[in-house]
């Protein structure tokens, strides 16, 4: 299973407990269910990336790891996710939710892609409202199915496995 997999390519507590950049951090990074694999921390770290990967503001990864400690969420998944959106596809996800936005928001903008080249740092001023807007219906949309198809994922993984060995 893939869960097998993540465990081996992820830290084990006791390790995580002897790195120093972590002390810093305190007692909170040491909770078990920010490392262990398990449906709710899983699930919760799948929510919690998703959102913060939509999220068009600086530190995203600062943002998925304070709400996985908050919300006992899987730490490496939830950091990982955030890297859904990454340099090769701000462009499109931010102008997705730009267009999502503007459905919703009467905008007076005139926010255009000239030249194969998208202009968004320079107009972020004149639509940072269906900007915003966008990326928080993407961000809510996108954590709420991650989260459903995990639980569902791991559903169905577990009465496959409880079925081969019934049989």
């Amino acid at each position: 299973m893939i869960k097998n997999v993540i465990k081996r390519l992820f830290p084990k507590l006791d390790a995580v407990k002897e790195e120093k950049i972590l002390k810093i951090f305190g007692p909170a990074v040491l909770q078990p269910n920010l490392w262990h694999i398990n449906k709710k921390s899983v699930s919760r770290g799948f929510a919690i990336g998703a959102f913060c990967a939509f999220l068009p503001i600086p530190g995203q990864m600062l943002l998925a790891a304070f709400l996985a400690i908050t919300f006992a969420g899987n730490l490496p998944i939830s950091l990982i996710l955030t890297w859904i959106s990454n340099p090769f596809t701000y462009t499109p996800i931010f102008y997705f939710a730009y267009r999502i936005g503007k459905f919703f928001i009467t905008d007076t903008s005139n926010f255009y892609i000239e030249n194969d080249e998208i202009n968004l740092l320079s107009n972020i001023i004149d639509i940072w409202e269906p900007l915003l807007i966008g990326s928080l219906l993407l961000a809510t949309i996108g954590s709420l199915i991650s989260y459903i198809f995990i639980r569902l994922y791991w559903r169905y993984y577990v009465l496959k496995i409880w079925a081969k060995r019934k049989s």
